[in-house]
């Protein structure tokens, strides 16, 4: 429910212009230094066929590249010129080793596994399928706790996850939500969960089927539990308070098996070397805007209406000792002194890393740039190295080797993928 609301709130702040919410700032930063800024090259290779508005890609070491088309349900193999491509896994195929894998619930993430061997999660077996550099699945794997599938399969939201110098798996986990007592008057039988403020980056060794903790990153709460309410009749409504922060700390693992995290409070980035070593980089260079309270009002007017229809949706019946009852929830926004002063730097899925230990940054701020998205690229000591300026309508979504950014070039409905490298 809490994702759910995160995305209806995205989509709802994209179409009307409004800024994302972050946590509170105190001061505004000086005046940034002058950071160079670099552009992209023309493009080495476009594919032929049409894609969706949303891949996700896997390069492999002779130009080869793997794209999740994901609005089409379907994986496919490109050769190095994009010229050629077949699929790989879709939604009809078969099983055997010659024909498509099936994907009856389409994951999002490819992952880099050794040499050209990608993994693929199966949602609906709760495995995951490894890939060979053809693009067959080679052999199965169960993960060390299944349950987790849906923070590795979903994409953006959990960041991506990857595998480490000795194969394994670092991805984004969850915290399991403790759970609020029943009130012994209340004999609807629910399970109010009291949300966690944190959510651990996690590391899952398939061996010894064990796993560790390594970091933790901080979260904006979608849906914070407030209440339980009874009518005298036995119904029972869930009263909410509901956040328009829309994005927690943002990771991804470094190249060199580095696990960064950026923070969306002040946009500095805290490392997690592969020995133990933690250290933070210096506070990065962006132009905090605050938010007035007549901002504040815009934003809770212009969402209200879907957070009405929620409210107007029927509950469900259970069937409780005295007969069936009925259980609903109900959601208010967050009271204007309790959002936050300052938009926030990043928002959701804005961090990728590439090959060399860097990372690209989506500043919200970017969408304004001239031209196109301009991305702030980071050092491994996490300072503001350069900014990459892209072409208008055009996006990041991978990296391959010798300096290659893979970009997607939308064109209304459609996307075509292109190879280029930064100038």
């Amino acid at each position: 429910m809490i994702l759910f609301f995160r995305r209806t709130l995205l989509v709802l702040a994209a179409m009307f212009g409004m800024p994302s919410i972050g946590a509170n700032i105190l001061s505004a930063q000086t005046a940034a230094p002058v950071i160079p800024v670099r552009q992209l090259g023309p493009a080495l290779a476009t594919s032929r066929d049409t894609m969706g508005v949303f891949v996700t890609i896997r390069a492999l070491s002779d130009g080869r590249v793997l794209v999740n088309d994901v609005g089409h349900t379907r994986v496919m193999l490109l050769d190095s010129t994009f010229s050629r491509g077949r699929v790989v896994i879709d939604t009809v195929g078969g099983a055997d080793a010659s024909s498509p894998a099936r994907a009856p619930r389409h994951s999002v993430t490819l992952i880099r596994y050794p040499g050209d061997s990608t993994l693929y999660i199966d949602r609906a077996a709760q495995s995951v399928l490894v890939l060979d550099q053809s693009g067959r699945v080679a052999r199965v794997m169960a993960l060390p706790r299944p349950q987790d599938i849906p923070y590795l399969a979903g994409g953006g939201e959990g960041g991506q996850p990857e595998i480490d110098a000795k194969g394994r798996l670092v991805y984004h986990g969850v915290y399991r939500p403790q759970l609020r007592p029943q009130d012994p008057n209340i004999r609807v039988p629910i399970n109010i969960s009291l949300q966690r403020d944190s959510a651990p980056i996690v590391r899952a060794d398939f061996d010894t089927r064990t796993i560790d903790t390594l970091t933790a990153l901080k979260l904006n709460l979608g849906a914070l539990f407030d209440r339980v309410e009874s009518d005298g009749q036995g119904n029972v409504t869930l009263h909410y308070h509901v956040s328009v922060e829309d994005a927690d700390d943002q990771w991804a693992m470094l190249s060199d098996g580095t696990v960064a995290v950026v923070s969306v409070q002040d946009y500095h980035v805290e490392f997690l070397d592969q020995d133990g070593t933690r250290r933070s980089g210096p506070k990065m260079p962006f132009d905090w805007k605050r938010i007035d309270d007549a901002r504040k009002q815009f934003l809770i007017d212009s969402l209200k209406p879907s957070l009405d229809s929620i409210n107007d949706a029927p509950g469900r019946t259970l069937n409780t000792p005295d007969g069936p009852r009925q259980l609903r929830s109900r959601y208010a926004f967050r009271p204007k002194d309790k959002m936050a002063d300052y938009e926030q730097p990043i928002t959701t899925g804005a961090v990728k890393a590439d090959l060399n230990a860097r990372l690209w940054i989506v500043p919200h701020t970017s969408a304004s740039a001239q031209g196109g998205v301009l991305y702030d690229v980071v050092n491994r000591q996490g300072q503001l190295a350069e900014r990459v300026q892209f072409p208008k309508n055009h996006a990041l979504v991978g990296f391959g080797p010798k300096g290659e950014v893979y970009v997607l070039r939308i064109e209304g409905k459609n996307g075509f993928l292109e190879r280029r490298k930064v100038r």
